[in-house]
């Protein structure tokens, strides 16, 4: 099911500043779904990391899954494209707690961030907590909401390895940190009226990020890590066919 943000804000948060983000969460409830009827102009924002927000390991930049939403969106409507503002953090990756602006007025709204938050360490000791991600996540969707109030909102999961296991959480066995991650993530879209999409089975499929050492946009190359162009169409058509996209 698609869900939209239309009448889920009051008009006194939509006075606020849309690119500000908020310190303290709303918890709206989801109504019907609904883009705007095809023919129409759509604005498409889009707020991410290396993979949503750059696409930097795409061989073209016409390949990176935004930009091949954006294609498969200009079939139906008139497509324009507002991009977020982020920064890094200590590590020097884009996380969910370093988004400058978010995009605004927007119909559509893409969000990919929370791998960097799962994945990223110093000194081998994982980086963030599951409360940092908590809060940062909150933080992030209560914003994209506020400043679209009439949008859907897609919010991508965790693109990593499920087997990585961990033991953070205070539990005695080991669980999956991506699955966890994944939880977090898809509990602060919810409380917001977001559609949360996981996408870490694609991660697992190896064509999808293999081989190595190939070209890639931006001057990168495929790093066995991050979605090749297989693995950006796989992106694509995940995400398109959860908005029953035409």
């Amino acid at each position: 099911m698609i869900l939209d943000r239309r009448g889920l804000l009051t008009a006194a948060a939509l006075t606020a500043s849309a690119t500000v983000l908020p310190a303290a969460a709303g918890a709206p409830a989801s109504r019907t779904p609904a883009l705007v009827p095809p023919g129409r102009p759509l604005t498409y924002g889009v707020v991410g990391d290396s993979i949503t927000g750059r696409g930097s390991f795409a061989s073209s930049q016409e390949r990176p899954w935004t930009a091949l939403l954006q294609a498969r969106l200009a079939k139906s409507w008139t497509v324009t494209r507002v991009n977020g503002a982020t920064s890094r953090d200590a590590q020097g990756v884009t996380c969910l707690a370093t988004v400058d602006t978010v995009p605004f007025g927007c119909d559509l709204v893409v969000v990919g961030l929370g791998s960097n938050d799962c994945l990223a360490r110093r000194n081998g000791t994982y980086v963030y907590s599951p409360a940092d991600t908590r809060a940062a996540a909150r933080a992030l969707f209560t914003a994209v909401a506020a400043g679209n109030p009439d949008a859907v909102v897609v919010v991508l999961g965790v693109w990593g390895d499920r087997a990585l296991t961990w033991t953070g959480n205070g539990s005695a066995q080991p669980v999956s940190r991506v699955d966890s991650w994944d939880e977090i993530i898809g509990e602060c879209c919810a409380e917001n009226g977001g559609l949360h999409i996981p996408c870490a089975d694609l991660y697992d499929h190896a064509p999808h990020r293999l081989p190595t050492g190939r070209p890639a946009f931006g001057g990168y190359t495929t790093d066995g890590y991050h979605p090749n162009d297989a693995g950006h169409e796989a992106l694509c058509q995940r995400v398109a066919q959860r908005l029953d996209l035409p």
